[in-house]
């Protein structure tokens, strides 16, 4: 099946939303992606923030929508989503995106009883796909039979290089009225999402300030797409803590502008920061990051992300689902042939 003739019913619980228009931006783009290449898609958004009842309400629906005639196949993003695609009968891929895998730390060293449950049904769903696509290795490694992981396609999500692209630091700070000396260090993540580790960022930089070097951790959240890469071009440098991550869009957008990274191991950020010599890879506790902190600020200040914007535009990662969807559907195709009778 070509692109052009695939009708895709995506479901998601996380959809930028006029109250928080960076919510679940990634899906939003790679949908956007698809159907420029040609497929068919319409997404049916989950909102779970609301409730609990939206999810019985999603099943209902997507029971409903898969029974039209309508769609080709089913792609659900996240475990909770693939638990309740998994009671419609068309083709199903799932996209895990972070904790539905990973669980989300409790702070003592486990990991919440909300997120075990999440786990539990994730884990679920995924004997119902016919089709895997997780951001990172440490992800694929996560689900247990093997089975699952030979299905299971590592892509992680795309960059709309045609917005996140190099531009004058001097023109993004006259634009955001910054001090044009002012050392920045980006921050862009929710700090009160416990796993972004805004305490260790904010030690960091308090060491650094000890070695006489000024610089302020600027926490930048929920700014919409559109106008990020202003506050990538616009930064010294970012700054990434996290206990785990998947694939950090945040990175890969923040390298597409050129901006150096100093990042603790998490996610795929290791292979990420492969493609951009320049940024740093640090351990996770305080001096280190801010010995990392100390040699990006007063380096160059500058990397090239020409081989990001080749690897991960959006356009190429579109390619890769849409070959996740083919062979999902020819799995399923697979399963349905009868068995030839054994002759004598």
């Amino acid at each position: 099946m070509s692109a052009t003739t695939m009708r895709v019913l995506a479901v998601t619980n996380m959809y930028p939303t006029i109250s928080d228009p960076t919510y679940g931006g990634f899906v939003a783009t790679q949908m956007e992606a698809l159907a420029r290449a040609g497929v068919t898609v319409e997404v049916d958004f989950v909102n779970g923030r609301r409730s609990n009842g939206e999810y019985a309400a999603g099943l209902v629906r997507v029971r409903r929508a898969a029974r039209s005639g309508k769609f080709d196949l089913v792609h659900a993003h996240y475990g909770l989503c693939g638990f309740i695609c998994s009671f419609q009968p068309l083709p199903l891929v799932i996209s895990y995106w972070g904790d539905d895998l990973l669980g989300t730390p409790n702070g003592r060293g486990g990991i919440t009883l909300k997120s075990r449950l999440t786990l539990l049904m994730s884990l679920a769903s995924a004997r119902r796909a016919d089709g895997i696509n997780c951001e990172s290795e440490e992800m694929r490694a996560r689900l247990p039979r093997n089975v699952d992981r030979a299905m299971t396609h590592v892509i992680p999500n795309g960059v709309n290089t045609n917005l996140f692209s190099p531009g004058s630091r001097e023109a993004a700070r006259q634009r955001l009225g910054l001090d044009g000396s002012e050392r920045l260090i980006l921050f862009p993540n929710t700090p009160t999402e416990r796993r972004k580790r805004l305490d260790l960022a904010q030690s960091a930089v308090q060491l650094l300030a000890r070695e006489g070097i000024q610089a302020r951790l600027w926490v930048v959240q929920r700014v919409p797409p559109k106008d990020m890469p202003d506050y990538f071009r616009a930064a010294d440098c970012l700054l990434l803590t996290s206990d785990w991550e998947g694939s950090p869009n945040v990175v890969k957008e923040a390298m597409c502008c050129d901006l150096p990274i100093v990042s603790v191991d998490a996610g795929d950020v290791r292979w990420l920061l492969g493609f951009a010599p320049g940024s740093l890879l640090v351990d996770r506790d305080p001096p280190a990051i801010a010995r990392g902190l100390l040699e990006v600020l007063t380096g160059s200040g500058h990397v090239s992300g020409e081989r990001v914007r080749e690897e991960l535009a959006i356009e190429r990662i579109a390619e890769k689902i849409i070959d996740v969807y083919s062979n999902a559907i020819a799995r399923r195709a697979g399963r349905r042939q009868p068995r030839r009778q054994r002759t004598t």
